[in-house]
């Protein structure tokens, strides 16, 4: 074979492999390496964070171990429509597009109402309500992709710009958004008062004024060793229009962090929902997620009085839970959506002697500093 004949058919060669390369980064590209997909899930289970995945992680508030209870009957058609990594379209084997978008192609593009069927926990988290009546942005016609763009990283083509919480102590993805995304630095100079307000936003979070009183009906308390008659934890509300708590916060800490007082430390006061949940672990050294599952939590209900004290938990089954402990935590959810026109807080509500808003003495000063 001459020299250029043979040039060119290697140069098909490497253009043959590229493509096939190409076309399987592609086919693996996919929702399931996403940040939806892969939430912490750990690298020795095939993901890329530092936990047990998106669908296996336990958390305190549905207090399922997966770990511990394995999968539940119909798995992948119930957790799977939120958690997608889980989920297959029976027909193609793949994550069914039409979780998202509005066509199977995946070009259509993705609805509120869409997202809203797996963040709807979100919103008893934290109080929102998704309709143009609560958000000034739905209103303006927004939707939820054009402040969380679609971003690609090492890992997916399909991550998306979110705000940094401080309910997670996940390593997410890079791209993070802010209000300041779109507004400016100090957005207040054409309203009255607005060099005073503009002094505020280097210690006050806009969130702090701008969400107002919440909508939405909110997750106060859950009690996992206190069952209703129909076997559920005892849960407590707050009902719309409660007020968050606030507390110092620097946005690119992760974890969560206690009431800090007034400090040079690079943070400003945000808002929250504070969950406070109860619940039991093997023994008093145990780490949080070492639970004692409900079923056998319920069946140490000696006396079927719906409330299982750590007398009767330990007890049960001869002692199996010799040293079980009961306890309680509070857990911070950031509170940052349902921004309402002409709703925020006034500044009488924070400052004066019919303030209501900021508890000044919780944040660390002896009164309020404008009094």
């Amino acid at each position: 074979m001459n020299k250029p004949k043979k040039s060119l058919m290697i140069l098909l060669i490497l253009a043959l492999v590229f493509f096939i390369n190409l076309s399987v980064v592609q086919a693996t590209d996919t929702v399931e390496r996403s940040y939806h997909g892969q939430l912490g899930k750990s690298p020795a289970l095939g993901g890329w964070g530092n936990g047990l995945g998106m669908l296996e992680k336990w958390c305190a508030i549905p207090n399922f171990s997966f770990e511990k209870q394995g999968r539940i009957k119909g798995w992948k058609e119930k957790c799977g429509k939120c958690h997608t990594s889980t989920y297959r379209d029976p027909t193609t084997g793949e994550t069914d597009c039409t979780l998202c978008h509005e066509t199977k192609d995946g070009k259509g593009k993705p609805t509120i109402a869409q997202c809203n069927k797996c963040h709807v926990k979100d919103c008893e988290k934290r109080g929102d309500v998704f309709d143009e009546e609560h958000s000034v942005h739905i209103e303006m016609g927004m939707r939820c992709q054009d402040c969380h763009e679609r971003l690609s990283d090492e890992h997916s083509d399909h991550q998306f710009a979110k705000g940094c919480a401080i309910d997670t102590t996940e390593d997410t993805m890079k791209g993070t958004l802010s209000c300041t995304t779109c507004h400016e630095e100090k957005p207040h100079g054409n309203v009255d008062d607005g060099v005073f307000l503009d002094k505020h936003v280097m210690k006050i979070s806009c969130e702090t004024c701008h969400t107002g009183r919440r909508p939405g009906k909110a997750l106060k308390s859950k009690n996992w060793n206190k069952f209703t008659k129909e076997g559920k934890p005892v849960t407590t509300y707050r009902e719309p229009g409660w007020i968050p708590t606030h507390k110092w916060y620097g946005r690119q800490m992760k974890g969560h962090l206690p009431v800090i007082g007034a400090t040079e430390f690079i943070s400003k006061i945000y808002p929250f929902n504070e969950i406070e949940v109860s619940w039991f672990i093997v023994s008093s050294g145990a780490a949080l997620d070492d639970v004692i599952i409900v079923p056998e939590v319920k069946a140490a209900d000696s006396n079927k009085d719906g409330e299982v004290t750590v007398e009767e938990m330990r007890k049960h089954e001869g002692g199996k839970y010799k040293d079980a402990t009961l306890v309680t935590k509070k857990f911070s959810f950031n509170v940052t959506h349902s921004i309402q026109q002409g709703k925020a807080f006034k500044c009488n509500d924070c400052h004066g002697a019919n303030a209501y808003v900021l508890n000044w003495k919780e944040l660390g000063y002896d009164a309020d500093p404008y009094e």
